[in-house]
């Protein structure tokens, strides 16, 4: 489900402030899984638990930004709790179409578990895809 929303920033209608990257899609709202993207921008934020349930729902999320603009595509994974192996799939197969585009997934805000997780099953070296900020505490 893909649902466009005119907001003036991250506060919402009213907050008055502007942010950057600015969110006005919202790719996909469910209890489990939130994913918001911006129109103007290659820039994903990603909160709650991407699993095997909504994990189609992620990789169609990031195919989105990759084909909204060129360039590099960015997810704000700070709000993510938990990422299961189909999520960490979805990641690592967008990031491969990435690179085959001269192009890179960049993850951001990955927390120390899933980072861990990446690096267990092998796919940290994934070609393509970058854990660009350090992993929260």
């Amino acid at each position: 489900m893909t649902v466009w929303r005119i907001t003036d920033g991250e506060g919402g209608l009213e907050s008055g402030r502007r942010a950057s990257p600015h969110y006005d899609i919202v790719e996909h709202d469910t209890a489990l899984l939130r994913i918001a993207g911006a129109s103007a921008s290659p820039w994903l934020r990603m909160a709650g638990e991407i699993d095997v349930s909504n994990a189609r729902d992620v990789s169609r999320a990031l195919g989105g930004a990759l084909d909204r603009v060129p360039g590099d595509v960015h997810v704000d994974l700070a709000g993510v709790e938990f990422v299961d192996v189909a999520g960490l799939r979805a990641f690592t197969l967008t990031a491969r179409e990435l690179h085959a585009r001269d192009r890179m997934l960049v993850l951001h805000s990955v927390s120390s578990h899933i980072e861990r997780l990446f690096r267990l099953i092998g796919w940290s070296g994934t070609p393509g895809l970058r854990v660009h900020c350090h992993p929260r505490a």
